[in-house]
C-alpha cells in the first residue's frame, strides 16, 4: 500500500514551528500550560512515529522489521492519545474557571487505559496490526477503535466545553468547542481516503488554534520590555498560593514617568523603560514583571525557614534585590541624550506571613507603594500586619458602598449655615452618612475616596443631588414666606468626566420643581486643576441656570486666586484649619481680615468652617466674616431636625 505523507510533513513542520514560538511565552508552571507542553510534545511524537512508521513500512528491509514494528507501535499509542491530551487541556481550561472534580477526571482516562492495554495486547494477538511473513503492513480486526477512541475525546471535549457552568469566557469556549469538531472532520476524511495520512494535520489544526488564541506570547508577554506581563504575575502568585510556596512580592512604580514622556517625547520614554527593565530583569534572581505601563513586579522565592518571630531565612534575597536598587535609583539615566535621575515607590509583602490570597498580595502591594510615596524618595514600604488590617477594612468598606449604592443605603444630614448680619440660619450643606451593621458608622473621609476608587462616587452625588433638593422642596413649601437661600452639595472631581453632567444635575432640579437658585455646588481646587476645561464649562453652563458654587477646602492645599478670578464662585468657605491658626497667632489676626474683605472686593462672600467657640465668633465679626458654620451654631442633622433648627432660628430673627 501506498501512502500520501505530504501533509503530515506540513503538520510536523508547523507544530515545530509552534514549538520554538512558544516557549518563552506562558511560563507559569500552571496546569493549563503544563498540559499544553503534553499537547506540544505528544503531537511532534504521533507526526514523527507516523512518518517514521510509513518510510520503515515501505522502505526498510526485512532486517529492520523488528525496529518497523516497535516504531508503529508508538505510533499506535500516540495517535489516539492525541485526543486524550487535547480533552484534558480543555479540562484545565475549565478548571481554572471553575475546579473540575478528581472523580471525573480519572473517569475520563478510562477508555484510553483500555485502549492502551489493547495495545500492548497487539504483541501477541495483532488486533490492532500485524506484519506477514513477508514484511507486509496488515491491519488487524479492531483497527477501528484507534478512531473511535480520537473520536470519543473529541466528542468528550465539545460536550465538557459547551455544557459546562463554568463562568468561561465566551471567546475561548467558542474556541475550545471548534477544535474538536475540526479534528473530527479531518479525521473522518482519513477514514473515507486512507493512503492519506492526515492524523497530524488534524492535530495541528488544533494545536494551532489553541496556540493563537490562548497560548500565544503576546497574551503573556509586554511586546515593549519582553517581560512576562501583569497576567502572568497573577498567575504565578495563585499558582504559588496553591502550592502554598512561600514567597515575597515587590511592586517598583516609576514616581515621573509621565514627565519624561512629556518632556523627551515617547520614543525616548519607550527606550527608557526597555532598559530600565532590562536593569531589573538582570538583579537578583527573582522573574520579573511588568505590572501596569511604569510598574514592574519581582517574586523572589523564600526556600528558607521560618525564623523565631514569624519572619524567614529568604528575606536576604529580597534585601539583596533591593539594595542594588535602590543605589541605582540614586544614579541618573541617559534620556533623549540628557541624564536625568527617576526616582520610585517600592512595596512588599510577604506570603503567607502578612498576605494570605492573590486578592491581599495584589492589595497589599498596591497599598504598600502609595504609603512608599509618603517616604524618602526610593525607599521601599514593606507591608505590616497594621497595614493589612487596614487594606481588610478598605475591602469591607468598598462592600459596604457598593451596597449602599445599590440599595439607596446611604442617608443625608444637613448642617446650616449660620448669618452673622441676619441672625439666622440662610443654608446648609447636605453631608453624606453611611452605617453598617458590622462596621458602625464610617467616616465620609473613608467611604468618599473609596467610592470614587471604585466607580460609584456618581451614584452617590446622584443620591445627595435628589435628597437636597426633596428637602429644599420639602422647607419650601412649609415655609412659604422663608427666606432660606438652599442647600450645597459637594461634587467629586470624578464628576465632571461626565459628558452630560449639568443636564442630569438641572433634570433633578426640575423634577423637584425648585429654583436652581437653591442649589449650591461646592467644587474643591484640586477637582479644577484636576479638570479645569470640564469644571470651567460645567460653572458657566449651571452659573446662567442661577446655580450657586462654593469653593471648598481653600486653604487646604495649594491656593491659586487666579482661580477666584476667573470662576463664578458666590462663596469660598474657609477650612477650618485657617480659623485655629487665626485664633491662636495675633500676627495672623490682620492677614484674616484682609483676607475676608479681599474675597468681599472680588463679589466673593467668604463663610468660615469649623467655628466651635464663641471667641472665634467674635473674632469672625471683627474681621467681618458674616457667614459660619460649625458645632457652635449646630451640628450635622437629619433632614427633619435641620428644618426645626433652621425654622426656629428664623422665627427667632423675626420677632
Amino acid at each position: 500500500m501506498g501512502w500520501n505523507v505530504s501533509a503530515e510533513v506540513i503538520a510536523f513542520i508547523i507544530v515545530l514551528i509552534i514549538s520554538v514560538y512558544s516557549r518563552q511565552s506562558h511560563a507559569v508552571p500552571s496546569l493549563k500550560n503544563r498540559v499544553f507542553r503534553l499537547c506540544l510534545g505528544t503531537t511532534l511524537g504521533a507526526i514523527g512515529t507516523n512518518l517514521a512508521s510509513t518510510l520503515l513500512i515501505a522502505y526498510a528491509p526485512l532486517e529492520l522489521l523488528p525496529l518497523t514494528y516497535l516504531v508503529t507501535l508508538c505510533y499506535f499509542v500516540l495517535t489516539p492519545l492525541l485526543g486524550t491530551v487535547y480533552f484534558y487541556y480543555a479540562v484545565a481550561v475549565v478548571s481554572e474557571a471553575r475546579p473540575v472534580g478528581r472523580t471525573f477526571a480519572l473517569a475520563s482516562g478510562v477508555p484510553c487505559a483500555v485502549y492502551f492495554l489493547l495495545v500492548l495486547a497487539n504483541v501477541p494477538t495483532g488486533w490492532l496490526f500485524s506484519f506477514d511473513a513477508a514484511g507486509a503492513y496488515v491491519q488487524g480486526p479492531f483497527i477501528i477503535a484507534t478512531y473511535l477512541v480520537f473520536y470519543f475525546y473529541c466528542m468528550a471535549c465539545f460536550a465538557l466545553v459547551m455544557f459546562t457552568r463554568a463562568p468561561i469566557d465566551p471567546v475561548i469556549k467558542r474556541i475550545l468547542a471548534v477544535f474538536p469538531l475540526i479534528a473530527v472532520a479531518v479525521i473522518a476524511v482519513q477514514q473515507l481516503f486512507p493512503t492519506y495520512l492526515l492524523s497530524g494535520s488534524a492535530a495541528a489544526c488544533s494545536l494551532l488554534i489553541i496556540y493563537l488564541y490562548l497560548q500565544n506570547k503576546r497574551l503573556s508577554v509586554d511586546q515593549l520590555t519582553g517581560a512576562s506581563n501583569r497576567q502572568e504575575f497573577l498567575s504565578m502568585v495563585s499558582l504559588m498560593n496553591e502550592k502554598e510556596q512561600p514567597f515575597t512580592a515587590v511592586l517598583v512604580s516609576l514616581s515621573n514617568f509621565k514627565f519624561i514622556n512629556d518632556k523627551f517625547g515617547h520614543e525616548s520614554g519607550d527606550r527608557f523603560l526597555r532598559e530600565f527593565a532590562s536593569y531589573l530583569g538582570a538583579i537578583g534572581d527573582a522573574r520579573l514583571y511588568r505590572y501596569s505601563g511604569d510598574q514592574f513586579a519581582f517574586i523572589v522565592s523564600r526556600d528558607g525557614g521560618w525564623g523565631a518571630h514569624g519572619e524567614q531565612d529568604g528575606d536576604d534575597a529580597t534585601a539583596s534585590l533591593l539594595a542594588p536598587l535602590r543605589q541605582r535609583l540614586g544614579e541618573p539615566w541617559r534620556i533623549g541624550g540628557h541624564s536625568y535621575t527617576v526616582g520610585a515607590a517600592i512595596g512588599a509583602v510577604s506570603y503567607p506571613v502578612i498576605a494570605r490570597t492573590p486578592g491581599d498580595v495584589v492589595a497589599a502591594l498596591e497599598y504598600a507603594t502609595e504609603e512608599s510615596k509618603k517616604l524618602e524618595p526610593n525607599t521601599p514600604c514593606v507591608c505590616t500586619p497594621g497595614m493589612m488590617k487596614a487594606i481588610h477594612r478598605r475591602s469591607a468598606i468598598a462592600d459596604v458602598v457598593r451596597r449602599a449604592a445599590e440599595q439607596d443605603g446611604f442617608t443625608m444630614n444637613l448642617q446650616p449655615v449660620w448669618s452673622e448680619s441676619a441672625q439666622r440660619f440662610v443654608a446648609a450643606e447636605a453631608l453624606c452618612r453611611l452605617t453598617d451593621d458590622e462596621l458602625g458608622p464610617i467616616p465620609p473621609d473613608e467611604f468618599i475616596p473609596i467610592a470614587e476608587q471604585i466607580g460609584v462616587i456618581s451614584d452617590v452625588t446622584r443620591f445627595m443631588l435628589d435628597r437636597a433638593c426633596a428637602f429644599v422642596r420639602s422647607y419650601r413649601g412649609a415655609h412659604p414666606s422663608s427666606t432660606f437661600r438652599g442647600v450645597s452639595v459637594n461634587f467629586s472631581a470624578v464628576q465632571f468626566i461626565q459628558d452630560d453632567l449639568a443636564e442630569s444635575v438641572l433634570a433633578v432640579v426640575e423634577r423637584h420643581g425648585i429654583p436652581a437658585s437653591c442649589l449650591r455646588v461646592e467644587v474643591t481646587e484640586s477637582a479644577i486643576i484636576a479638570n479645569p476645561d470640564a469644571v470651567r464649562a460645567f460653572m458657566e453652563r449651571m452659573h446662567a441656570q442661577g446655580v450657586r458654587f462654593y469653593l471648598d477646602d481653600f486653604g487646604t492645599g495649594y491656593s491659586n486666586l487666579s482661580t477666584l478670578l476667573e470662576l463664578p464662585f458666590d462663596v469660598v468657605k474657609l477650612d477650618k484649619s485657617i480659623l485655629r491658626s487665626a485664633t491662636e497667632n495675633e500676627h495672623l489676626v490682620e492677614f484674616f481680615g484682609l483676607l475676608a474683605s479681599g474675597f468681599g472686593a472680588l463679589g466673593t462672600q467668604a463663610l468660615s468652617e469649623g467655628v466651635e467657640t464663641p471667641e472665634q465668633r467674635a473674632f469672625l465679626n471683627l474681621c467681618g466674616c458674616d457667614l459660619m458654620q460649625g458645632y457652635l451654631f449646630s451640628r450635622p442633622l437629619p433632614p427633619d431636625e435641620a428644618a426645626a433648627v433652621i425654622a426656629a432660628s428664623e422665627e427667632c430673627a423675626e420677632g
